[in-house]
Formats: structure tokens, sequence, C-alpha cells
């Protein structure tokens, strides 16, 4: 049954909002807990109502319940996402509360441009079905947009059109000019198994919903992704196109910000702006992510803000969250997100120029009330204090400037010092414990950790350490924090499972990469101390769906890449390229959770020989014994009860 919003809520300086009837303070004052069997449609925090209509469907995939273990802002974070459908204006639609992004429907006159398909295929199946269903439309799908690289702003598209349309000419995949370039570089690059740790970490891929693990995605209800799919840009944008999709009238734009490759949708003739990730929801933006990426650049970010405020926008859509309504609204908005980014940052510099260091500058720089209040700055995903450190060693790197810490001891060796200056383990447990019992859970947390490093297997020590991490846990609202916090505690106890950790590079990614980046990231495989001295040279050639001659010389316990054929070559193989994504995944399968087929290592000698027997791998120059040489250069496999940890 359609919901027209009728309800303006009504932002105060102490940060109150309205929902479901409902109070909540996200600054100061009492806090008065939702009822969660009332809240049936999320209603706005800011701005008008005009021309936003909601079709709930009446679930709801995150925490909502009420309890003493999860901060009730954060509780009331979760109640805005409702599953269901907004209606912007007489063309747009939000498919809302079904994946961490908001999938954005524009329907022109012969065909719909779907803007970010969402993690998973099956989650943008959902929210297609929801669309159809609730809007009635049947007009075929025209086009997709891909605001940037990040995977839940593509990995869904088979969810909503196949590879034969888009070979078809039937469907257009926009996207920036550098989009597969910066993904295969994000995703190829050696970083890869660590970076798919951390995600787990940051974004409670390995925690089960409830009160002690994730209670929502922050942007979104969760991250959960099952299946993730890629089919590349057909369409690539560099620092503007006009162009037309389904009949309609748009502008792209490239505006650098959360991503390098970030582009935004203006629709003229309906006044209609989609923001992308330029504005993250009703969240304070991501600056820096706390699960590791390249440095964010955050006055490029506030000045591509400036870029999107001079279209007269009617009507806003951000990738994450909820639509705003009213050019006035959309204005102040734009206005309060720049300018906090803006605060941060100058704010920062300043202090550093002072001779603050990042200890001192989380504490010196806070946002001023009207914005530290704003309902579209929450301390949900981004944070400051976060956000503060990374800018410190953005613009100066890690060295604070004691010389004390050029060559420290390492934190083994410092913690076994501190432990026997303290008085031994047990009175620094002791110590611990008190702490812990008057609710001083930091200091408790930092004293155990001395005690842990020195011994890893200290199971009293880390199940209180688990106990203080939870308890600092449960009072944040900042969900990457939380669930760093409550990962890391059962990390500790050693209960973890870490068959839930996402797979982040799925076959159907890794076959649109170029086969030069795969046989390239082999350089982040090599034992440096194994090939130290070893100096081989290697040619490949690779037959089949794709092809290509290359050359991996192994020399100073590097490996050397060059797209080639080899001259001179020790040892020389012909291999198939269905053989090859084989070898690659099956190598991925023995690596560390995450499942990055980046985080491949060396495949066993066996596996290579049932190649060669079978045919799919022929030995053009040397022996047998020559590729088990080579094989001996890379790491060993990574065995599945031995993985990354993070804490």
């Amino acid at each position: 049954m359609k919901k027209k919003l009728q309800q303006l809520c009504v932002v105060t300086a102490v940060g109150l909002a309205c929902f479901a009837g409902q109070v909540f303070a996200a600054g100061g004052g009492a806090i008065v807990t939702a009822d969660p069997s009332k809240h049936a449609a999320p209603q706005y925090w800011f701005g008008d109502v005009t021309g936003i209509e909601w079709y709930p469907t009446g679930k709801n995939i995150t925490y909502t319940q009420a309890d003493p273990r999860i901060n009730p802002v954060l509780t009331a974070h979760s109640l805005k996402m409702d599953q269901g459908i907004f209606k912007i204006g007489k063309i747009a639609y939000t498919a809302h509360g079904y994946g961490l992004t908001s999938t954005a429907f524009i329907v022109g006159p012969t065909g719909i441009l779907v803007i970010d398909p969402p993690e998973d295929v099956n989650k943008g199946r959902i929210a297609l079905e929801a669309f159809r269903k609730q809007s009635k439309i049947t007009k075929p799908i025209a086009g997709v947009m891909y605001s940037h690289w990040h995977v839940d702003h593509y990995a869904g598209v088979k969810g909503f059109v196949s590879e034969e349309e888009v070979k078809s000419g039937k469907v257009k995949i926009i996207a920036h000019k550098t989009f597969m370039d910066t993904l295969i570089g994000s995703s190829a690059g050696g970083d890869g198994p660590i970076i798919g740790a951390r995600v787990d970490y940051s974004l409670g891929t390995l925690l089960d919903l409830g009160p002690e693990g994730r209670i929502n995605g922050g942007l979104g209800p969760d991250f959960e992704a099952i299946e993730l799919s890629l089919i590349p840009p057909t369409v690539l944008v560099d620092k503007q196109l006009e162009t037309e999709i389904g009949g309609l009238k748009v502008h792209f734009e490239h505006v650098p910000s959360e991503a390098s490759d970030e582009i935004i949708a203006w629709f003229p003739d309906q006044k209609i702006l989609h923001t992308a990730e330029v504005i993250q929801g009703e969240c304070f933006p991501n600056l820096h992510s706390i699960r590791g990426t390249k440095y964010r650049e955050p006055e490029r970010w506030f000045k591509s803000i400036d870029v999107m405020r001079r279209f007269p926008a009617k009507f806003m859509i951000p990738s994450h969250g909820r639509p705003v309504s009213g050019e006035k609204a959309i204005a102040e908005l734009l206005v309060s997100y720049r300018d906090a980014i803006q605060y941060v940052f100058d704010q920062t510099i300043r202090n550093m120029n002072r001779g603050m260091l990042p200890d001192e500058l989380v504490r010196a720089v806070k946002l001023p009330p009207q914005l530290e209040n704003h309902p579209w700055l929450g301390d949900f995903y981004g944070g400051v204090k976060h956000s503060v450190r990374q800018i410190y060693s953005g613009q100066l790197g890690w060295f604070e400037g004691d010389p004390t810490f050029l060559d420290p001891f390492s934190r083994v060796e410092s913690s076994k010092r501190y432990v026997t200056l303290m008085g031994g383990r047990d009175k620094i447990f002791e110590l611990a414990k008190t702490s812990t019992q008057n609710g001083d859970h930091q200091w408790s947390a930092e004293l155990l950790t001395h005690i842990i490093r020195v011994d890893t297997q200290d199971m009293e020590a880390r199940k209180l350490k688990a106990k203080n991490l939870r308890e600092i846990g449960f009072t944040l609202t900042n969900n990457n924090w939380r669930n760093w916090f409550m990962t890391s505690a059962l990390e500790l106890e050693n209960k973890l499972d870490y068959s839930k950790a996402i797979q982040l590079q799925s076959p159907d990614l890794v076959k649109e990469f170029p086969l030069a980046n795969i046989i390239e990231s082999l350089r982040f495989k090599i034992d440096g101390s194994k090939a130290a001295t070893a100096h081989m040279v290697v040619g490949l050639n690779i037959t089949g769906a794709k092809t290509g001659n290359f050359t991996l010389t192994v020399r100073n316990g590097v490996l050397q890449f060059e797209e080639k054929s080899a001259n001179n070559a020790d040892l020389a193989m012909t291999i198939d390229y269905k053989a090859l994504m084989g070898l690659v995944s099956g190598a991925s399968r023995s690596s560390a959770p995450g499942g990055d087929s980046s985080s491949s290592v060396a495949v066993p000698m066996d596996t290579f020989n049932k190649a060669i027997m079978g045919g799919s791998i022929k030995l053009d120059t040397g022996t047998p014994d020559d590729l088990e040489k080579f094989l001996t250069y890379f790491q060993g496999p990574v065995k599945k009860d031995f993985p990354i940890t993070i804490k």
C-alpha cells in the first residue's frame, strides 16, 4: 500500500531526530529506546517530503531489537533500514534496505537506467523484482551505471542484465575510463590477502547478527555477498559525458572523492542528482577506511561536492541510504557535508603545524555542534578520529619525529621488558582484572596486550582481553569500529568461523582481468629469502581462450615480469588458459581466509605433473626438475587452520 511521506523531522541543535513516532538523542540528553514492533516506514531525517513516496515490504535484515549491549543510537540507525521502494519524483526509484547499496532505477521513455547494482547477484535479483512488482514497470533495462570500482557498486550486475545483452548492444554499461584499471590494480595487487581479511573484520562478515555480533552495515543493512559478477563497461566517462539512456537525457561527471574513479549522474529535465558515494548516506564520510586503502584526499573530496552544488537539484539520490527532496534542503545538506570534510582536514593541518601528534590531534579536532549533530553526519561508518590519524599519515608519513622510534625494539621485545619491569605476568594480569572490574576496559586491554605478545597462547589473558574489547564495542555507534572489536574478541577466543569469509575475487571477476595482470601478480608470491641467490628465466606461452607470451625472470629475490616471449629461457612452458585458471583457483582454495585469487600460493608439484600428463601443460624447454626448482621460490601454501590474524 502506498504511504506518502507527510512527516518532516525537525533536527535540533542536540541532534534529535524523529522516526516512526520515536525520538532519539544523537548527541547529548536522554535516549528513548524505540519500540521495534512499531517501525513501519523510514521517515525523513532531513528535507522536504514533496514528491517522495514510500512502499514498504515489511522486512528489515538488520538487528533492530533494543539491548543493553547495543548503543541505542545504533539501534535507531538500524530502524532506518526497512526494506522497500522509494519513488522519487515521476521517474526515479530506489530499492532501499536490500543490500549495502540502495540501487536506483531511472525510468526513461524507452528503457531503464540502473545505477549501482549491489554487492551480490541474488540481492540484485530481489531488488529488481521488488522494483518491478511495486512500480508495475516492465520496460527493459537500457543501461547500468557503475559509480565506482568498489564491489558494492557493480558486483550484483548479473542480477539485472546478462553478458549477452551487453555484447549485443541492447544494454550499455557506463563507468569512468579508469574503472577497470582501478579495479584490476586493486584486486590483482599484492595486498589482496590482508585487505580481504581486514574487510571481514571491518564489515562484520564473520559475525552473526545479534547483540554481540553485527548490527547493521552502517551504509546499509549488511555486506554479505555470495555471488559476485562483473560485466566490463562499454561507455566510458572522462571528465564529463552528455548522452541519452533509455530515451532520457543524462549528464555524467567525474567527481573523485571516496574513490578516484567516482562519477555522478544529473538528469537535467527532472532536476534529479544521483550523488553516488560522494555523499555516504546518513554517515560521516569515510575519509579513511580502517580496513586499509590508499590515501583518500579530503581536499579533492569536498571540492567534488562543490562541483555537485552547481546543479539545481530538486531531488538527491545517494548510493547509500535514503533520498532527499527540496532544493533548499539539498543545498544545505551538501554545504554541511563538504564543510565537515574541510573542517576536519583544515583543523588537522592547522594543529599539525602547531606540532601536535596523532594522539593529540584526535582530542583537538572535533566538529562544531551544528556539524557533529547533523543528521547526515552520524558516526556510523566514517569517523573523525580515524580520519584525523590518516590525514597526518597521508600528509607526513608514519614518522612522528622522535628518533627513538626510527628503529625501535620489536613490539614483542618491548612487551617482554615491560612485563619484567611491572613485576611479571601474574601481577600484570591481576592489575588488568581489577581494571576490568572497575570498568577501565581500555587500560585493561592495553595491559593484557603485553602478556599476550609474550605468550600468544595465554588463554586466560586472551579471554579477559576479549571481554574488555566487547565491553568497549557495546558502547560504540561506528559499525566499522564495533565490528572490529567484536571480531577481534572472537579471534582471541579462537571462535572465528572463517568459512563466512567474503570471497572478493570470484571466477566471474577474474575472467575479465587481462591475462598479463594475473601473471604479473606472481611477483608478490616470491619468497625473497629463498630466491635471494637464484637466477632463472622462465617463459610462459598461454593458449586457448586467452593468449599471451610472458617472461618471468627470478633474480636477486625478485620476479621481473615482461610481456614478451622469452629468449634463452631455462624453463619454457605452453599452458592452456583453462588449465592456468584451474591452477590459480586451486591455489586460492588453500590460501588464507578471504579467498582472493591474488592470495594464491605455490601450487604443489604433483598438480603440475597431472597437468603435464593430461596435456594441458607442455614443457618446451627444461625438465620437471627445473619446474620444481622454480616452484620452490614461491611461498608455501597457507593452511586453512592458520589464518591471517588482525587484532
